[in-house]
Formats: structure tokens, sequence, C-alpha cells
């Protein structure tokens, strides 16, 4: 939250593309002009979803029916390549749909996911909860990795460090910002061709703890030729 007061740690980072959950709406409130382009949805200004671009890239959100997940946008980056950004939620109304449970709904739903796309945020999920969800999901991470991979997409973690979902040695999110309670529950999906040799890192506990409960995690990628 009040994203307005730390986007310049990640502007350090000079990206292109930023996916940034729990976000403030841009146009309620801060200064922007380190961003070429951004797009928001959600119902508190103070906390929503947001895409951003810098370095002259360009955004076009997909006009498109949303499935049962509150937090799901789906853009175009410079109207070639697309990008579904994610922030999974509780659902009370559908506890079936909550979670990886609404990233299942949504990779479901989208018939734009192809080699061509990028799919990343917040999942709020991780393999080692598929055996016990309580009560039971319309989706689990596996069934979502299963289609990501039949689109042909990679998660740029596991492909860069070489280890299995669940054995994740860099949490991305840290419960009550407490770093005895570690968690890998932030992802971004990529075409396998569009990674680098070098091209993924987490950002560190004590570098970014104060800003966010949340890692970074920095992928660069080569966007797909036409």
């Amino acid at each position: 939250m009040a994203f307005r007061n730390k986007h310049e740690l990640l502007c350090d980072e000079d990206p292109d593309v930023l996916v940034v959950q729990e976000c403030e709406d841009p146009s309620y409130n801060g200064s922007w002009n380190e961003f070429t382009d951004w797009k928001w949805i959600g119902e508190n200004r103070n906390k929503g979803l947001g895409i951003f671009t810098r370095n002259g890239h360009t955004l076009d959100r997909i006009n498109t029916e949303q499935p049962d997940c509150q937090y799901v946008l789906p853009v175009k980056i410079n109207e070639s390549i697309t990008l579904l950004g994610v922030w999974a939620m509780n659902d009370e109304q559908q506890p079936a749909k909550r979670y990886i449970g609404q990233v299942y709904t949504a990779v479901q739903h989208y018939d734009c996911i192809d080699e061509r796309t990028v799919v990343t945020g917040d999942f709020n999920w991780n393999v080692i909860w598929d055996d016990s969800p309580s009560p039971s999901l319309c989706g689990d991470f596996d069934a979502v990795t299963t289609q990501l991979s039949a689109a042909g997409l990679v998660s740029a973690y596991h492909y860069c460090s070489g280890v299995d979902y669940g054995d994740e040695p860099d949490p991305t999110f840290y419960m009550h910002k407490k770093e005895t309670r570690p968690y890998h529950t932030d992802y971004v999906f990529v075409p396998e061709s569009a990674l680098r040799a070098t091209s993924m890192r987490v950002g560190a506990y004590s570098d970014w703890i104060d800003a966010s409960d949340h890692m970074p995690l920095l992928v660069d990628i080569e966007p797909p030729r036409v």
C-alpha cells in the first residue's frame, strides 16, 4: 500500500513493466512522472491492482468479460505482448474459487493466453498446499501450471533456478513481515524462448521488508518475435 511513497525503490531497478498488488489508484493520489503508462483496477482506491510501464512502453487494456476473480487485469504491451496481471484473493462467497482457485478460473477463461503471453502476480499459493485445501478448490496449483505449460509458458523463477515447485529457497512473501514465516507465492510465467541466460532474481528480505511483506521478483525477458 501507499505505493506513491515506495515506487522509487523499484524505479532504481530500471524496470520496463511493473505489476503491483495492493496498489493505490494512480489517478487518485501521488506523483507518477516516472511512468509512461498505467492501468489499474480496484474497488478501494487505496488497494487495488496496478500495471505500470516506463521507458516509453505503452499499455492497452484488453476489454473482455471478467471471470469470477476480482483482481485480474489483461493488457497489451506495445500492442504486441499480452500480460495477465493477477492478485489472487480470498473469496468467502465462493470459497472454491479463493486464491489459486481464482488463478485457475482466470487461466480457464482467457483464451488470449499463448506463447506471446506473460502471466504474473501474487497467486497467494504454493504447491505445498495443494494436498489439503479446506474447503476444496475448483483448481489447484498443479492444474494451473499444467495449463500454462500447455500454452508454452514456464515459471521464470523455477526455469532459471532449476528448483522444483515447493522447494523454493527464495521466499517472495513473509507473513506479517516475520523472517521466520517465509513463503514463495509470487510467480512470473513467460514463454521459455523469451528468457535470457541470467534473467531472474528475488529481492532480499533486508532490502525490502520495510516497504512490503512481498519481495520483488525481477525478470528480464526478450520479447517474442512477431
